[in-house]
């Protein structure tokens, strides 16, 4: 028992996930960046060649990250095309103009253009972490790179960054379960939806991980991160009963339950600030007219609600 209980916290430190990618998302994730990676070599070499500029290491590893994160995480916040391209872009930006100001002290121009990159990408909330060595590159990528000036940011990162993000969307497409970028995977893959009055059974910890399996491809959180979500969400849900302050005619209200004590209730019309007439629109007492007193009704609301474009019932905040 004690040693389960060592080997589950070491496992925890380590960050050791116990959902992992499947052997074909593997393989199928592997495949795609080497395809990935050769078409940004060979095109980015013969066009830099075409403008005399020699390729180095320093202008493959940045790309080389954002491969892994396309295609291994092609759902991930950090790996879509607006944090592909401006991220790189904006690193890009940085790191030659920390060169040109700073260069004369290599140390204080890299680690500026690291730190400014980072405010930057998250101001512009376009965070890609493979950013900071695009910076980077820009800074200690030697003669070459520090030729090409401004240059830089359309060949190779413009350039690289346009190849990666083709070929994911060409590669990845096949792949129901892991098409690039993630709007044309939920867009084209919609969970169907169960209305609170649907519902016969809570939600367990065992559940919401099975759902997280079952999404297919790679996803950045750990366990502990997921287990915290799930907590979280479960305790706004117990604790969160806010009622509100007065109720409107016309308005739409919830008691925000679940299973056969949700419902959803208009009301009609308030008489002498006293006496709520309403009708209920969804759940047990469908098609119901009734009355109660404005203090009733406001003790039995949670919040208002209204139909989504698709026909489910929303939070209104």
């Amino acid at each position: 028992m004690i040693n389960n209980a060592l080997t589950k916290e070491i496992k925890l430190f380590l960050g050791i996930p116990t959902i992992g990618p499947t052997f074909k998302e593997i393989i199928v994730s592997s495949f795609t960046a080497l395809l990935a990676t050769l078409c940004v070599i060979y095109i980015s070499k013969d066009l830099l060649s075409y403008f005399n500029v020699h390729a180095n290491i320093y202008i493959l590893i940045p790309i080389a990250a954002t491969s892994v994160l396309v295609f291994v995480v092609p759902h991930g916040a950090l790996s879509q095309p607006w944090q592909v391209i401006v991220g790189n872009l904006v690193s890009a930006f940085i790191g030659v103009t920390c060169y040109q100001y700073f260069g004369n002290d290599l140390a204080t121009a890299a680690a500026l253009s690291v730190s400014i990159s980072i405010m930057t990408m998250s101001l512009l909330r376009c965070v890609h972490p493979p950013g900071g060595a695009t910076a980077l590159g820009a800074v200690l990528g030697g003669d070459t790179i520090h030729q090409l000036g401004y240059s830089y940011l359309l060949i190779p990162t413009l350039l690289n960054c346009l190849i990666i993000i083709s070929v994911a969307i060409a590669l990845n497409y096949p792949f129901s379960w892991r098409r690039y970028p993630s709007h044309l995977y939920y867009k084209n893959n919609l969970t169907n939806t169960i209305s609170p009055g649907a519902r016969a059974n809570e939600v367990t910890v065992e559940d919401f991980m099975k759902a997280v399996t079952e999404h297919g491809s790679f996803i950045d959180m750990t366990d502990e991160g997921w287990n915290e979500i799930f907590e979280k969400a479960k305790q706004h849900a117990e604790y969160d009963n806010i009622h509100p302050h007065n109720i409107e005619s016309g308005q739409t209200y919830s008691n925000g339950k679940i299973g056969k004590e949700w419902e959803i209730r208009e009301v009609l019309t308030i008489s002498n600030k006293k006496t709520v007439k309403y009708f209920v629109l969804a759940g047990e007492n469908i098609n119901l007219l009734e009355s109660c007193s404005v203090k009733e009704f406001i003790a039995w609301s949670k919040f208002k609600v209204s139909k989504n474009n698709i026909g489910i019932w929303e939070r209104l905040t």
